[in-house]
C-alpha cells in the first residue's frame, strides 16, 4: 500500500515537470525559427564596406537670404514654391532715404565739377597774364615784382585746382556708395532656385540682424550627407559606389550614388536615434552624389550602403509618390 502511494505521488510531481520542459523546448524552437526568418529578411551586410544614416541635401545647403539693409518692406513680389532666376527681384524696401542720399551725392559731384571748371578758367587767365608780365619784365617795360606775383598766382590756382579734382573723386565715391545702398533696398535671388519660405510681408520692418527674409533652394544637384561611424572611416574612400534607401521599415531604394568626399573631423552623431548608443561614439561626414539626377526632398532621412570592391550598384531607383 505504501509503495502504491509513492508511485502515485511520483507521477503527480513528474507530470508538471514534463509539461514545463516541453513548453520550454517549443518556445526555444519558435524563437530560433523567428531569428532565422528575421536574419533572412535583412540585407547581406557582407557586401557592404559600411552602412550609415544620412539626409538628402543640396550642395551648399538651403540659402537663408537676409535683408542687406534695415528698412520698411514696401512690397514682396514672390511666394513660397515659386521658381526664380538669378538676379530676380524678390522684395523691395522703402527707398526714400536712400534715394535722397543719392541726390545729395549727385549734387556734391556737380558742385565739385563746377568748382573745377571755374578754377581751370582762372588758371588759363592767370597763365596768360603771367606770360605777358614776364615778357614785359624781360623787355624792361614792366616790373619784375609784378611778374613774380603773377607766377605765384598761377601756382596757387594749380593747387586749388588739384584740390577741386580730388573733391570730384571724393564725390564720385560718395555717389557710388549711395547708389549701392539704394540698390540694396531691392532683395534679389543670388542664384536660380525655388523659394521655400517667405518670412516677410509688406509693412514689416526688415533688418540685417532679423530672421531670414527668404529661404531659397538652389537649382543644384542633390547629395547625401551621411554620418560615417568611426569604425568604418578607414574602409570608405572617394569614388566608392553606394546604394541609397529610405531609412524606414520598407527601405525603398532611391538610387545609386558614389562617395564624393570623407570628412576630416569627428563629431557626435545627430541622425542616430538609438537611445542605447554610447556617449563615446563619433562620426565623420561622408558626402555622396547620386549617379542619376534626383529631385528628392531636402531633409529626407536615408540609409547609405557603401559597396565593397568598387562595384557599381545595378539597382535602379524606385519611384515614390510625392518624393
Amino acid at each position: 500500500m505504501s509503495k502504491q502511494r509513492f508511485t502515485l505521488r511520483t507521477r503527480y510531481v513528474a507530470l508538471p515537470l514534463v509539461l514545463l520542459l516541453l513548453t520550454a523546448v517549443i518556445a526555444v524552437a519558435m524563437a530560433a525559427d523567428h531569428g532565422r526568418a528575421k536574419a533572412g529578411s535583412k540585407p547581406d551586410n557582407s557586401a557592404y564596406a559600411a552602412v550609415a544614416r544620412g539626409r538628402v541635401d543640396v550642395e551648399g545647403g538651403l540659402l537663408k537670404l537676409h535683408s542687406p539693409v534695415s528698412g520698411g518692406v514696401e512690397a514682396v513680389v514672390v511666394h513660397a514654391g515659386q521658381q526664380v532666376k538669378k538676379g530676380q527681384l524678390l522684395a523691395r524696401l522703402d527707398p526714400q532715404v536712400a534715394q535722397a542720399r543719392v541726390r545729395i551725392a549727385r549734387g556734391q559731384l556737380s558742385q565739385a565739377r563746377a568748382q573745377s571748371d571755374i578754377l581751370e578758367d582762372r588758371l588759363k587767365a592767370a597763365r596768360s597774364s603771367a606770360g605777358k608780365l614776364r615778357s614785359a619784365a624781360r623787355a624792361g617795360a614792366g616790373s619784375t615784382h609784378d611778374a613774380d606775383a603773377a607766377a605765384q598766382k598761377v601756382r596757387d590756382i594749380k593747387w586749388q585746382l588739384a584740390s577741386a579734382r580730388a573733391q570730384i573723386d571724393i564725390a564720385k565715391g560718395k555717389l557710388t556708395i549711395a547708389s549701392r545702398q539704394l540698390a540694396l533696398h531691392r532683395i534679389k535671388a543670388p542664384v536660380a532656385g525655388r523659394i521655400v519660405q517667405v518670412n516677410i510681408q509688406a509693412g514689416d520692418h526688415a533688418g540685417t540682424d532679423s530672421a531670414p527674409a527668404f529661404e531659397l533652394l538652389p537649382d543644384r544637384a542633390r547629395i547625401v550627407r551621411a554620418e560615417l561611424n568611426q569604425e568604418y572611416v578607414g574602409a570608405v574612400h572617394k569614388g566608392m559606389p553606394a546604394q541609397v534607401v529610405f531609412d524606414d521599415a520598407g527601405q525603398t531604394t532611391l538610387g545609386s550614388a558614389h562617395v564624393v568626399r570623407v570628412g576630416d573631423v569627428f563629431r557626435k552623431p545627430t541622425l542616430d536615434t538609438d537611445p542605447g548608443q554610447g556617449a563615446g561614439i563619433r562620426t565623420v561626414l561622408c558626402v555622396l552624389a547620386f549617379d542619376q539626377p534626383s529631385h528628392r526632398r531636402i531633409g529626407q532621412r536615408v540609409l547609405v550602403r557603401v559597396l565593397r570592391g568598387g562595384q557599381r550598384s545595378n539597382v535602379s531607383p524606385t519611384h515614390v509618390k510625392g518624393s
